[in-house]
């Protein structure tokens, strides 16, 4: 018997002209005639979808959750703005919809400040899907130009730079106020017991600072720290955030402080500008009207 397998394999592989088993010659594959299909690559297409996977905000701050934007990356018609911790967006899928078109869909995302990290943590809204569409004329470096208008990676200066002055006093603390009827004046900080014939400024209104739907939604809470000045009107001036919370509360806060009426601070029986450090609480969650 082993002579007999012996033969055959022998008698196989004297036809191949290798030595192998016979079923060696069932797993041939031979290559298929015709041609060989092109891929082919949209540069502009390609350059949106780097976008997917990064930390984008709007530079816009548009609220809106449907937006088209023109070749110089300007949106399109009247765009509601919101605040910057509420202007984050997921791009998660790119495509062309047209020769003049090109469509990027994702959703919003709200930042919420981490104060133990002191970092800002996106947390991604996937109910609110949002759709951009960006013109488009073939010009990849073009494109990739306006992409740059459009959104900004992370929080970088010019968005920094745009936004209100109490969010651009967070980010650089050191950075001088525009000139107005404070400048030059007098401004004192008071130490926790003011001195004789000197008192500290003393809030006489208040007013309420409303959650954002997000924030309500997520079940936001946490304190916004600020620091004020109080003129000799006693009105609250130069407003500015020290430790954010995020959710678009911040906003929230500073809106309401605004509005708060102080009795002026006294020095030597004068009325004085002061310094003054003022914390909104948002413990109880509520429903925006």
């Amino acid at each position: 018997m082993f002579q007999i397998q012996r033969s055959a394999l022998i008698l196989t592989s004297s036809l191949m002209g290798v030595l192998q088993p016979a079923f060696a010659q069932q797993t041939v594959v031979k290559p298929e005639s015709g041609p060989v299909p092109i891929v082919q690559h949209d540069p502009v297409v390609d350059a949106a979808a780097l976008k997917i996977g990064r930390a984008l905000f709007l530079r816009c701050f548009c609220a809106d959750n449907n937006l088209s934007f023109d070749l110089e990356g300007r949106p399109q018609g009247t765009a509601k703005t919101t605040d910057w911790t509420l202007s984050g967006i997921n791009v998660q899928k790119v495509v062309r919809e047209g020769p003049g078109a090109i469509e990027l869909e994702g959703v919003r995302v709200a930042i919420r400040y981490a104060t133990d990290r002191h970092e800002f943590d996106r947390h991604p809204q996937n109910e609110e899907k949002m759709r951009l569409t960006l013109a488009d004329k073939g010009d990849a470096a073009a494109f990739e130009r306006e992409l740059q208008a459009v959104f900004s990676t992370g929080i970088d200066r010019p968005l920094q730079r745009s936004m209100p002055e109490y969010w651009q006093h967070c980010f650089d603390p050191s950075m001088a106020w525009p000139q107005d009827s404070l400048t030059g004046a007098q401004v004192v900080t008071f130490a926790a017991v003011p001195s004789a014939g000197s008192s500290q400024a003393v809030v006489t209104h208040r007013a309420e600072a409303g959650y954002t739907l997000p924030a309500s939604h997520d079940h936001v809470t946490g304190t916004v720290h600020m620091r004020l000045v109080v003129d000799t009107e006693g009105t609250a001036r130069h407003i500015a955030i020290v430790q954010p919370l995020g959710y678009g509360l911040d906003a929230r806060a500073v809106e309401a402080a605004a509005k708060y009426r102080f009795t002026p601070a006294m020095l030597d029986g004068k009325p004085v500008a002061s310094n003054v450090l003022m914390n909104q609480d948002f413990l109880v969650v509520q429903t925006p009207q």
